[in-house]
């Protein structure tokens, strides 16, 4: 969705995408708490945290001359889609590298899967709530990104099995709100999500050697 509107906390003036940004990030924290466990959720609050500092820290590398002459910059600006995405291939890169050596399971897997669906539906959904614009994209985009969410948490017992399936549905989703978005498919958050659901879709289709050799063997 378009940003439409901007709120004022205080003295600072924030952008819709913040705050459906932060309100997803809580939410979706929570409900990994709940239903996965405080290893889960602190594995998943880590990688909030380095996404986070690393989109407002990357501006430095988008914005080196506004940072240069004014360092407080790093206080109110980011590295927009280009630090987001950044910061979301230092998370994947981590969380690959940690597969590979067995430090973490497919439970694990799967809460960070289902966790970063989370983030994307409550943001799409809140940024319909947020901002003006069609009524048939904004009812379209919380539809969908509803019902998708309780479609994923509905068959949450059966993700590590169907990981795969639910990626693809979770790409596909966003694709077809796109269409009916202002953006259409030219759309940052979308790119966002073909990548989450790629990395978690080659995870999943090539586990680590030693894992699948140690699973026939038992």
């Amino acid at each position: 969705m378009t940003v439409t509107k901007l709120f004022l906390i205080g003295n600072f003036t924030a952008p819709s995408t913040w705050i459906a940004l932060i309100i997803a990030f809580i939410l979706s924290y929570i409900a990994v708490r709940l239903k996965f466990g405080k290893q889960s959720a602190n594995r998943f609050g880590d990688a909030i945290f380095y996404v986070i500092i690393i989109w407002k820290l990357s501006v430095i590398i988008t914005d080196f001359k506004i940072v240069i002459n004014a360092p407080f910059a790093l206080l109110y600006f980011n590295g927009g889609i280009i630090g987001f995405i950044l910061g979301l291939s230092f998370v994947a890169f981590r969380t690959w590298l940690d597969w590979q050596k067995k430090r973490i399971d497919k439970d694990m897997l799967v809460a960070l899967f289902i966790g970063a669906v989370s983030v994307q539906a409550v943001f799409q959904v809140m940024m319909a709530l947020l901002n003006e614009g069609s009524l048939f994209a904004r009812v379209g985009t919380a539809v969908v990104f509803l019902s998708l969410l309780f479609f994923i948490w509905k068959n949450i017992e059966q993700s590590e099995s169907h990981i795969v399936q639910l990626s693809l549905l979770f790409m596909a989703a966003h694709v077809f709100v796109a269409v009916i978005q202002p953006k259409g498919l030219m759309n940052p958050p979308l790119l966002v999500t073909v990548l989450i659901g790629l990395f978690f879709t080659l995870l999943f289709v090539k586990e680590p050697i030693g894992q699948t050799e140690g699973g026939k063997a038992g």
